[in-house]
């Protein structure tokens, strides 16, 4: 708890017993709850989140094998906090740093943090392809929308409970770290705001991502949403996604 404010932590997992392990012996006790939700780990992962105290759900949807999004939506509806924290189950992101960043959501009256890991504080930490990848992405955004955006794709968001219903989110795969982002950031109920964290890439093994094809799955996302489009899939993205 901080701010009399009840904190939980949101976390989607496939296979990541190992990384859980990792990161949880940085979790502070202000967090009042913690969240997994399992996506078909065929590894310990249950089990190491209720061995940490986590309370796990199980999200079964995904889409062509990708179901980031349905289980962070799950997350979400489950939380019980004032404010809840999203982050990714690699190890990646720092658990450490979440009470400081909570602080400055309350010292600022925000509603929404976007945890922008750019400027990368070690350049090193993250390979070149994603860094790349990042830019071009916060590029159409800035063109399609109209305002800039430091990292489109940041896996690490603070928000309030109170503004969940604005973010009228569809996205179950990769996909949905863009829109909750730009839903966020264009709502006129939520005070959006970018902080910079310290970040290093996955502690344990490879991506789960095809770069490549989620790169163009989030491109074609940004046209489909800037043309109101965002509520159904397109020949086009099921052609190429199919290809890649």
């Amino acid at each position: 708890m901080i701010s009399n404010k009840h904190l939980s932590l949101v976390i989607p997992c496939k296979n990541e017993a190992s990384a859980l392990k990792q990161a949880f012996k940085h979790v502070s006790k202000q967090i009042d709850e913690i969240i997994v939700v399992d996506n078909g780990s065929t590894d310990k992962t249950v089990q190491v989140a209720k061995n940490i105290g986590a309370k796990v759900f199980t999200e079964d949807k995904n889409i062509n094998g990708i179901g980031y999004g349905f289980a962070l939506a799950k997350g979400i509806k489950q939380a019980t906090g004032d404010i809840i924290i999203c982050m990714d189950g690699d190890g990646s992101y720092p658990i450490a740093e979440i009470p400081n960043l909570v602080k400055k959501l309350e010292a600022r009256k925000l509603d929404f943090i976007s945890c922008s890991r750019i400027p990368f504080k070690n350049p090193k930490s993250i390979s070149f392809i994603r860094t790349f990848g990042v830019r071009i992405l916060n590029l159409f955004i800035y063109l399609l929308f109209g305002f800039k955006i430091k990292d489109s794709l940041s896996g690490m968001w603070i928000f309030r409970k109170e503004v969940v219903k604005h973010f009228n989110l569809s996205q179950g795969g990769w996909n949905f770290s863009l829109e909750i982002k730009l839903n966020a950031k264009t709502s006129p109920g939520i005070k959006f705001a970018e902080i910079g964290i310290s970040y290093h890439d996955r502690v344990f093994n490879i991506s789960k991502q095809n770069l490549l094809r989620t790169g163009i799955e989030h491109l074609l996302f940004l046209f489909e949403k800037r043309f109101s489009f965002i509520h159904q899939k397109t020949p086009l993205l099921l052609l190429l996604t199919r290809r890649v």
